[in-house]
């Protein structure tokens, strides 16, 4: 386990972005990070402190967020740590562009998010774009013999973030619940992200806005499930959508002779 050098929090104190502070009434297991820019200081008065990992904690001028070392330890980034990122691009004629919720980087009907499982609980910028922690599970994107995946995603629903979502959608075409819409799956490395996400410069190697696996593309087929906690999409192919089978025509020695024939 990760030992965590931790001070003990004073009112009225400087605090420098990095810093780890341990309320006077230590909550089991959690740690402060200030995430504030150097010299802002604590509060006259301590504040609550939270044992939810991630949660912002106000104290003055300085915020905190909350971690574990226990889970800073098991989720910790190294330069092999594959990062898995998710783009959602809306259609114009099916979704309209008035959806109520901000797009990322101020593009039209476009959605950058991440998992918040790519070893932190911040939003993670890479090829100069940022993609914003989301509550999400992704699965089902392996490939088995003969059949195309039909991946799933689990989107956290709370608040009706997504019902509201789907009250906008389906304004411009009724039932939709975001049908159509097109999301890829996006994977690079811990060492390629931007500078941005460290206090520094990457320390695991140099960002690289073109290393990446290779781009998988899906479309949401339907809704399968909403309910006051989630919202299930099913994913599919674009292969998969236009009924097409692959291979398209089988090469058989009938029409190929030469197949199974070897040249020296």
């Amino acid at each position: 386990m990760t030992n965590v050098v931790a001070t003990v929090w004073t009112a009225n104190t400087p605090k420098n972005q990095g810093d780890i502070v341990c309320p006077t009434n230590v909550v089991a297991g959690m740690f402060f990070r200030v995430t504030t820019p150097n010299g802002n200081s604590t509060g006259a008065s301590e504040p609550s402190w939270t044992n939810i990992i991630g949660a912002n904690v106000y104290d003055g001028s300085v915020v905190y967020e909350a971690y574990s070392s226990i889970f800073d330890d098991i989720s910790k980034i190294n330069p092999t740590s594959v990062i898995e990122l998710f783009i959602v691009t809306l259609k114009t004629a099916l979704h309209g562009t008035n959806t109520g919720f901000p797009p990322s980087n101020n593009e039209t009907n476009i959605f950058r998010f991440h998992a918040g499982t790519n070893h932190t609980n911040q939003n993670i910028e890479w090829a100069g774009k940022k993609y914003e922690r989301f509550p999400i599970i992704a699965e089902g994107f392996a490939f088995q013999r003969g059949q195309l995946p039909r991946p799933k995603l689990i989107v956290s629903n709370a608040y009706g973030t997504i019902s509201t979502f789907f009250d906008a959608v389906n304004l411009v075409t009724a039932g939709n619940d975001l049908t159509g819409a097109t999301v890829a799956r996006v994977r690079t490395l811990a060492r390629f992200i931007d500078n941005a996400n460290f206090s520094g410069n990457n320390p695991f190697g140099t960002p690289d806005p073109n290393a990446e696996f290779p781009r998988e593309i899906y479309t949401i087929d339907r809704k399968a499930t909403e309910n006051r906690e989630i919202v299930e999409f099913e994913l599919a192919a674009v292969f998969d959508l236009a009924g097409i089978r692959i291979p398209k025509r089988q090469c058989t020695r009938n029409l190929f002779p030469a197949i199974g024939t070897f040249i020296q």
